[in-house]
């Protein structure tokens, strides 16, 4: 029997690492995160490999470039009193959709499924029914009525809530929660933020104040950090929120501005909105960011908007992009569009919560991709399925971008469910 020398051994021992190392930092993070979990049990080193912090930001970076194009969509409604806006369920639930790309969208007519992400059941508490939930980086937050904040990782599965947040004493008046969640890139973390009222009265009299927590601390005392109060009530939109500061929507008889929230200096300031034409509905009016810019939708009409966009800058400027007038609108109803994404030419929006739909913007041409109400179908983990235009039930459907990633939430504050 030949036995290998020393030498020879150690030389065959590093070549093999080599070839690990190569493999995971070159193939294997291009895999999704379903298959990364097989991945995770071949061998320790695979396992450390795939854990380390350069290996996620790598995979998070190809999962930008990934195409289709992906939604998020959360079904909320199913045996829940739709006319009481704090009511809760005791289940969430996350579906990926795959878009196909602008002037490619099959017929509207057909079914189309969505994947079942990952499901989560929070029994007692329940979780709010209308939860406009905010995405960073595949990571995806939700505030409820009971001051609660939840956060996921849907790829993952790793779901985690937050220690109560102040109470909100707008909630006792039937108010829809918020939540703001962006990356701090002067703390290297991500960062989930909330307005809460002391005191909320419908005469226009409160108290309202601020805070922020920070995820992954590590830190088993970690908790809601209180910041500087806003100069000004705050409406019922969603904040837009980037890497360097959150935008929530004050009240009226505030200026026509924003208030900015600075993620490095944890202060507020006041920027301006876009110029808003005379008679505009402002409360149909949405935010977000798109591609690296943040986007105003202004409601011109009833079925009319206009879409601005803006650099993050000390003042912004903002430019028209486009205006989209929707097709057969229904007679005395308000629509509201809601950006998701942008592409090349093309902006992704879904209408009502509804449709969603491709715009180019150069041909002014709506393209719709899904009935998300009518032809999308659910799958439930026993493998069955539904779809969200049972009589019975007034679903409200919400639809954000989503970016597969491995980031880990790592709140030690409340042990996570993490299967992944």
């Amino acid at each position: 029997m030949h036995v290998a020398r020393p030498d020879k051994r150690r030389r065959i021992t590093v070549a093999a690492s080599i070839q690990d190392d190569l493999l995971i930092d070159e193939v294997v993070v291009r895999l999704p995160a379903k298959s990364l979990a097989r991945c995770r049990c071949v061998c320790r080193s695979w396992r450390a490999g795939i854990a380390s912090a350069a290996f996620v930001r790598r995979h998070l970076e190809l999962s930008r470039q990934r195409r289709p194009l992906s939604v998020l969509s959360s079904p909320r409604g199913q045996n829940i009193d739709f006319k009481n806006v704090l009511a809760t369920s005791e289940e969430i639930s996350f579906h990926r959709l795959l878009l196909p790309p602008p002037g490619r969208a099959a017929p509207a007519q057909g079914v189309t499924d969505a994947d079942l992400i990952f499901e989560k059941a929070w029994p007692g508490e329940g979780i709010t029914y209308r939860i406009h939930p905010k995405h960073c980086d595949g990571l995806v937050a939700v505030a409820t009525t009971t001051d609660r904040v939840f956060v996921c990782n849907p790829a993952t599965r790793e779901f985690v809530a937050l220690p109560l947040g102040s109470h909100n004493a707008q909630f006792d008046c039937n108010k829809v929660p918020q939540v703001a969640l962006g990356f701090d890139r002067w703390r290297n973390a991500y960062v989930v933020g909330r307005c809460f009222y002391r005191k909320f009265e419908l005469d226009a009299s409160y108290d309202i104040g601020h805070e922020v927590f920070m995820l992954g601390s590590g830190d088993g005392d970690s908790r809601w950090e209180l910041t500087q109060d806003q100069p000004y009530a705050v409406e019922g939109h969603s904040p837009m929120c980037t890497r360097q500061a959150f935008y929530w929507h004050p009240c009226a008889p505030a200026p026509e501005q924003l208030m900015r929230f600075s993620l490095q200096h944890r202060t507020f300031d006041m920027v301006s909105k876009p110029p808003a034409p005379d008679g505009f509905n402002a409360a149909f009016d949405d935010t977000t960011e798109l591609d690296g810019k943040l986007c105003y939708v202004h409601a011109v009409e009833d079925a009319s908007f206009k879409f601005w966009l803006a650099d993050e800058m000390p003042e912004l400027q903002w430019t028209l992009h486009c205006r989209i007038d929707l097709l057969n609108p229904i007679p005395g109803h308000c629509h509201y569009l809601t950006p998701v994404a942008i592409e090349g030419d093309a902006l992704l929006v879904a209408i009502d919560d509804h449709k969603v739909c491709w715009y180019n913007v150069k041909s002014q041409c709506l393209e719709e991709v899904v009935d998300v109400q009518h032809n999308l179908q659910y799958r439930r983990p026993d493998g069955s399925k539904y779809m969200c235009s049972s009589p019975s039930d007034a679903y409200f459907i919400h639809v954000v971008p989503y970016i597969e990633s491995l980031v880990p939430l790592r709140a030690s504050t409340v042990a996570p469910n993490c299967t992944f």
